[in-house]
């Protein structure tokens, strides 16, 4: 695999890490959002991570930059930052692609990682964590 195929849009969801069982799985729930990634053959990445679907308002919106590299798995850091309105946003990620197996059954790309609040916003404090899983949708 090279660092080109991150490329796709994938339905990311992160979970807070709570260590006990929950009886609610939405007593997890960090985020749900869409990611678009753009990775060239240098290691470059961009893209976006779009919150929220509230049909006929305008999306909330960060703006997703960081490198990815191949070693026995592709790897990849990624730093977001909010547009207006969520402009004091600030999170950063590590990540990893997931193994396909090759006798799997539908399997889909899937990135795994951990997530950092970089920055306080609102009554959010900076250090925040997540782990997160992001799947490739349809098309790419």
């Amino acid at each position: 695999m090279n660092v080109t195929e991150l490329t796709g849009t994938y339905t990311y969801r992160s979970f807070l890490e709570l260590p006990d069982p929950v009886n609610d799985f939405n007593e997890l729930r960090f985020a749900q959002a869409e990611l678009r990634l753009s990775a060239e053959a240098d290691g470059t990445v961009s893209g976006m991570l779009i919150l929220g679907d509230v049909s006929g308002t305008p999306p909330i919106v960060m703006d997703m930059t960081g490198t990815a590299s191949v070693s026995s798995r592709v790897s990849f850091t990624l730093s977001g930052r909010g547009r207006p309105p969520i402009e004091d946003f600030h999170y950063e990620y590590d990540g990893i692609v997931l193994r396909h197996w090759e006798t799997g059954i539908d399997q889909r790309m899937v990135l795994a990682g951990t997530v950092l609040r970089a920055e306080r916003h609102g009554d959010a404090p900076a250090g925040q964590t997540a782990s997160f899983l992001a799947v490739r949708r349809d098309g790419f």
